[in-house]
């Protein structure tokens, strides 16, 4: 393979792989088709990303990590509870299982960008683009110009519920701080996904943002102390005059929108008992004693989507999937968290932020963003690659000339591909990583 040629395909995976990745993450084709803005409708989307994004990294010489192939063991066991067992009887399981499988394309076209040797690039982009369509669109449906949200008052972008935004924007940074080095290119991206997350009028969402953002930047306060201090001088009065603007908002003309107003009201005086959801309460109360009742086996995948609602996603599994599906569940976040505890705390960030969000979050497992961060954690924290050689390995030389082959040894079994593993530095380029 020439080195124009490999050089083409690095520009494809970078800039186009990550450009469809960003798409997705951010909900741009499914948002645009509901919205009425486009209409390319995203069943024919999916498809055209799997081909374009395996093809790309087939033919840049993959380099798989098998920690990352692992993680498919989730969206793999909904599928086959959805098209084998189809446990819980509702309408629309049929759709629920095309969206399964086009969701399990879209994680091996992730894989497929990953994969390749600008893997890790590709994706810095595509967390970025991802922030920046997320924040864009909440903006301009702030600005009447489209209009997304399902919740009347409230923005959400192309994501199409106000719950969504800070969830996508938050995993994104974790993302960012682990990928890009520089720390005012993060406090940059930083500003452009206040809008998003502001704009969703989110009680929680908003608070873990603020809690995942403010250890990042005390993290780094002290070498950035100057650059921070001229921050503060602009972003202060830039957020007073943004809190005033969405204050006006939550009135319209005489009448005052009090759901919006008072969850504005409690997000800037840190009220933690407007904070609370007694609409969400009582949802997961109800989503409990439905686990009580089917805690081995659950009630099948779809269950915490209706008749139920836990916003809570260790229980929604456990509802949806039994014991089994629950400790699936766990594995798949857990085991990046306790490699990242024990590798310096690499994408620590990105995973903090998929934890907070858990107890809180709803339908995640669902979405093409929470399988963007995992799997891209999962290649930060697993340098070590295997990839398949149509050769056979070498036979073995030792001092004394040629061993004698055995019945039954590696080397005398013939295999259509062999898995051939590299060392940590061969396939990053020598990536370092930057978070702190």
């Amino acid at each position: 393979m020439t080195s124009k040629f490999q050089q083409r395909l690095e520009w494809l995976n970078v800039w186009g792989g990550g450009t469809l990745m960003g798409m997705l993450a951010a909900d741009v084709v499914i948002g645009s088709y509901n919205a009425g803005v486009s209409p390319f409708k995203p069943s024919l989307f999916t498809p055209l990303v799997f081909v374009f994004c395996v093809t790309v990294g087939l033919l840049s010489r993959p380099r798989f990590c098998l920690a990352a192939l692992l993680l498919l063991a989730l969206p793999v066991y909904r599928l086959l509870d959805i098209v084998i067992l189809a446990r819980h009887n509702v309408t629309g399981l049929d759709s629920m299982a095309m969206s399964c499988a086009r969701l399990l394309l879209v994680q091996i076209a992730m894989i497929a960008v990953l994969s390749a040797p600008s893997g890790l690039r590709a994706m810095r982009w595509a967390a970025i683009l991802t922030i920046l369509l997320t924040s864009g669109s909440s903006i301009a449906e702030f600005l009447n110009l489209v209009k997304f949200s399902s919740i009347p008052g409230r923005f959400s972008g192309f994501n199409g519920h106000p719950n969504s935004p800070p969830i996508v924007i938050c995993q994104c940074l974790g993302l960012c701080f682990a990928l890009v080095k520089n720390f005012r290119w993060n406090m940059a991206i930083i500003a452009a996904g206040i809008p998003g997350v502001a704009l969703t009028y989110g009680r929680s969402g908003m608070v873990i943002f603020a809690f995942v953002v403010g250890i990042y930047i005390l993290m780094n306060a002290r070498r950035n102390l100057g650059f921070l201090i001229m921050c503060t001088y602009i972003i202060v009065p830039v957020m007073g005059l943004g809190f005033t603007l969405m204050q006006q908002r939550t009135t319209k003309g005489i009448q005052q929108d009090k759901n919006t107003a008072d969850r504005l009201e409690a997000i800037y005086s840190l009220d933690f008992e407007k904070l609370k959801s007694p609409e969400r309460i009582k949802d997961l109360s109800d989503a409990w004693e439905a686990v009580i009742e089917k805690p081995v086996f659950g009630h099948g995948a779809g269950a915490a989507s209706y008749p139920w609602a836990p916003h809570n996603e260790y229980v929604a599994m456990w509802l949806e999937l039994g014991a089994p599906g629950l400790l699936v569940y766990l594995a798949t976040l857990y085991i990046p968290v306790l490699r990242s505890l024990t590798s310096g705390g690499r994408a620590a960030y990105a995973l903090l932020a998929m934890l907070l969000y858990s107890p809180i979050a709803q339908g995640r497992v669902m979405d093409p963003h929470f399988y963007l961060t995992l799997l891209t954690s999962a290649y930060i924290l697993w340098p070590g690659r295997f990839m398949f050689s149509l050769r056979n390995p070498p036979q073995a030389v030792s001092d004394i000339g040629h061993r004698p082959q055995l019945p039954g040894s590696q080397s005398s079994i013939t295999l259509p591909f062999q898995p051939q593993v590299l060392p940590p530095g061969r396939q990053t380029g020598r990536y370092s990583h930057p978070e702190r």
